[in-house]
């Protein structure tokens, strides 16, 4: 009777070492493929800002008075017989992950019925917190940062805009996308935001592709499990 050795390896098998090293290397794109989703996506921000600037944010909220958001219904035209004060509203649906229309993807945290922080300096101590940094000048600015007034110069914020380049700033309250005059009575603050501004080649949107790329380095992991462990 021939006996097989307990130390032999199944047909087509792969070796545990090799397992492991492709592990590694699966979960290393993995995880750049995450952080590529998470990190501050400047041209969907400035997308998002050219389509809603005049009018209701994808959460279909708007602020018309400090306190209270009113429901709208998103896409609908902003108020124009009233200022309002929606301005961080708008900024933080810009750079934020509003669930209906993700933007520029960062997680800005919500404290009433709308995405992200309803007020201008909480949202500029918020930013600043994630890294943002002041710069000097307009000219230092790259698409997607933001743009702080202390309008009264008592030093508190009372509005945001988001940078669209080019000199130009789009806002809400009142809402606008133009150039960048502000007046010289007012305290300015230049926010840049951590990340780069790449100019895709096309206009592929890219978001599918890291979807793709992350289900199939989990159907590779979970082959590599399957291989090592079937006898």
């Amino acid at each position: 009777m021939t006996r097989t050795s307990s130390g032999s390896r199944c047909k087509g098998s792969i070796p545990r070492s090799l397992a492991v090293v492709l592990s590694l290397v699966l979960i290393a794109a993995l995880l750049v493929c995450v952080h590529a989703q998470s990190a501050y996506d400047r041209l969907s921000a400035c997308r998002y800002a050219e389509k809603y600037w005049n009018k209701v944010c994808s959460d279909g909220y708007f602020f018309a008075d400090s306190e209270t958001p009113s429901m709208f219904g998103a896409g609908e035209p902003v108020p124009t017989d009233e200022e309002g004060f929606d301005c961080a509203h708008f900024v933080s649906c810009c750079i934020g992950s509003e669930p209906n229309q993700r933007a520029g993807g960062l997680d800005v945290p919500s404290r009433t019925l709308t995405y992200g922080e309803p007020g201008a300096q909480r949202l500029v101590n918020w930013l600043i917190g994630q890294g943002a940094s002041h710069v000097a000048s307009i000219s230092a600015m790259m698409p997607g940062d933001v743009v702080a007034y202390d309008v009264d110069r008592n030093g508190w914020i009372e509005h945001v805009a988001l940078y669209m380049g080019d000199g130009l700033v789009t806002a809400h309250s009142i809402s606008r996308y133009s150039g960048w005059n502000p007046k010289s009575e007012a305290d300015i603050v230049l926010l840049h935001l951590p990340g780069p501004y790449t100019q895709p080649p096309g206009k592929l949107d890219l978001d599918w592709i890291g979807w793709a790329i992350t289900a199939i380095v989990l159907a590779g992991l979970l082959g590599i499990i399957l291989a090592t462990t079937h006898h």
